[in-house]
C-alpha cells in the first residue's frame, strides 16, 4: 500500500498534540474486536485522511495493522480507527504513518476542529 502525502492539506502542529492509542489485536468480520491497553502518543501532523504520530513504544505494524486513536484538536474528543502504513525509528521512539478509516462526517469534524484551533491560535498571537 502506498501512502499518499499529496492530500489537499496536512496540518503540522507547532507543539505536537497529546493523544492516546489502543492497538486492535483482532479485526475480522463479525468477530469481537480485542483492544490493547491505552498508550500515550503525540500527533505530529494530521489531515482528514491520515496522521503522523510519535510514540516511545515500538509497535510491530506487520503483525498489528489497526489502531484506535483518541485525541482532541479543539473542544470535541475524537476517536478514530486507522491502519498503519509506515514506521520510522527515531532516537527516542518511533514515528508511525496512519491512514484513518473514516467517513465524510469524521473528515468534516477534523476539518472543523482544525479550523477552530487555528482561529484560536491566530487570536492568541495578535
Amino acid at each position: 500500500m502506498k501512502y499518499n502525502r499529496n492530500e489537499y492539506f496536512r496540518y503540522t502542529f507547532g507543539e505536537p498534540c497529546d493523544a492516546t492509542f489502543r492497538l486492535i489485536k483482532q479485526h475480522q468480520g463479525d468477530a469481537e474486536v480485542e483492544l490493547s491497553k491505552k498508550g500515550a502518543c503525540k500527533i505530529i501532523d494530521i489531515s482528514p485522511n491520515g496522521v503522523k504520530m510519535f510514540s516511545e513504544l515500538f509497535i510491530s505494524i506487520e503483525q498489528l495493522h489497526y489502531v484506535e486513536l483518541n485525541f482532541t484538536l479543539d473542544t470535541n474528543p475524537i476517536s478514530m480507527v486507522g491502519e498503519f502504513v509506515w514506521s520510522h525509528r527515531k532516537s527516542f521512539g518511533h514515528e508511525y504513518g496512519i491512514k484513518l478509516v473514516g467517513d465524510d462526517d469524521s473528515e468534516k469534524m477534523i476539518i472543523a476542529e482544525l479550523k477552530n484551533r487555528r482561529r484560536k491560535e491566530m487570536e492568541l498571537n495578535k
